[in-house]
């Protein structure tokens, strides 16, 4: 998945991302973006973080969920639009250009049922990580999930150093081009395990340089009466 430092390149480019990352990952998106939406419960209400050109929108919505896509692209969301406008006829759907630093504004505590977020965390600070993690626990409701997808390193050894030799080159030609890039985001299910979430699930991708995890919200307890 290292390929995937060139998304930068590719929002540049809002009307050839799909095309982009189709062949940056020689076909294989799509199967992620499946994968990611078959961990959220059907007729959810999804908030779904960085949804970009609505590669994952477009799997919640035919899982029959109700989706608030946020980023901070227009561009990217213009493309969505398009390919998802039926859906925002329907109320299905709703688009919103938003900066990630503005989610503690805009939405109240326990709005969700699910937060989503795909192939975003990669390109934000560890600083903005932990912000925006702490964001999406807040704005689930009890009981609710958290889904990630993203770049991760490889747990192995001779799988690390063959993804550092294969990334790096790739990571300083797309920052030539765009001054910005991306790195990989640490596990995820260990991120979501820091932040108290329960019944965490992961899987690997790519040679383990990708990994989609889930984890769900304590449920609220009733204290019993004095």
């Amino acid at each position: 998945m290292s390929s995937y430092v060139f998304m930068k390149l590719l929002e540049t480019r809002a009307g050839r991302y799909d095309l982009g990352m189709s062949l940056l990952s020689l076909g294989r998106i799509s199967g992620i973006y499946r994968a990611v939406a078959a961990r959220v419960p059907e007729g959810a209400n999804v908030i779904e973080v960085g949804c970009g050109t609505g590669g994952v929108t477009g799997r919640l919505l035919a899982r029959g969920c109700t989706v608030t896509g946020v980023d901070r692209s227009a561009s990217m969301l213009k493309v969505a639009e398009r390919k998802l406008s039926s859906a925002i006829e329907a109320d299905q759907l709703r688009l919103r250009v938003l900066d990630l630093i503005q989610l503690d504004r805009e939405f109240a505590d326990a709005s969700f049922d699910c937060v989503v977020c795909c192939l975003v965390l990669s390109e934000l600070t560890r600083a903005e990580r932990r912000y925006v993690l702490d964001e999406f626990c807040r704005l689930v409701r009890p009981g609710g999930l958290v889904v990630l997808a993203d770049e991760v390193a490889p747990r192995s050894r001779a799988r690390r150093l063959r993804y550092r030799l294969t990334r790096t080159p790739m990571a300083a030609l797309t920052y030539a081009l765009t001054q910005t890039t991306t790195s990989h985001t640490g596990d995820l299910s260990q991120a979501l395990a820091e932040r108290d979430l329960e019944q965490i699930e992961h899987e690997a991708a790519q040679g383990d340089s990708f990994q989609i995890a889930s984890g769900r919200k304590s449920a609220c307890h009733l204290q019993p009466q004095a």
